[in-house]
């Protein structure tokens, strides 16, 4: 039976402006200013989170509401929070599913440099059960850092155009394989939740 990736297209969902221009450049202003991005791992084994920069070359900022983080990481982690369910919210409504509910997980800031990247995976496994995913693209002033899709027993690539202020949802599971191909100028910054 051959796979209509027709079809899958129909569950990747994008949603522009997002995020009011001036509340994305004071967003944008903190990430430039941010220096608690690290070396973002692998989702593994519960606390276990290895380094692999030949399949995922990104620093991360994970945002959390509670525990000793700044008052202004508090804010943000609410603010997207909040921003993530709605368009999952509207994701749910608009393929026919409005009473499924779900929990987000993880709200992480990423930051790709030059030569970062994500090589193809899917986000949902035996150690990290999603079930929808969600890329925000915060800026689009860097060249390279494109999101794209590949579906299975096909060779082409689908790209998602890259534009500030852009919330792409789909389906985490093993249909959807995705990657960040390699930012070649500048910085890209993207904010990726999931939800249960």
């Amino acid at each position: 039976m051959e796979m209509n990736s027709s079809k899958l297209l129909d569950y990747i969902r994008v949603y522009d402006d997002v995020l009011s221009k001036r509340t994305l450049d004071v967003f944008l202003k903190i990430c430039g200013e941010n220096v608690n991005f690290s070396d973002a791992g692998l989702a593994s084994k519960e606390n276990d989170n290895p380094i692999n920069k030949e399949i995922r070359d990104v620093k991360s900022w994970p945002l959390f509401n509670i525990g000793p983080e700044s008052r202004t990481e508090v804010f943000w982690c609410n603010y997207f929070t909040f921003t993530f369910r709605k368009f999952i919210q509207k994701y749910n409504q608009s393929i026919g599913n409005s009473e499924l509910g779900f929990i987000l997980k993880d709200i992480e800031v990423l930051k790709y440099e030059k030569n970062g990247k994500y090589k193809f995976h899917v986000d949902h496994g035996t150690y990290s059960p999603r079930t929808f995913s969600c890329i925000y693209l915060c800026n689009s002033n860097y060249e390279g850092g494109e999101l794209c899709f590949k579906f299975l027993g096909e060779e082409e690539e689908l790209i998602i155009e890259k534009k500030s202020n852009r919330m792409i949802v789909w389906p985490s599971n093993f249909l959807y394989p995705h990657a960040v191909k390699p930012v070649t100028k500048g910085i890209r910054y993207s904010i990726v939740s999931w939800a249960l």
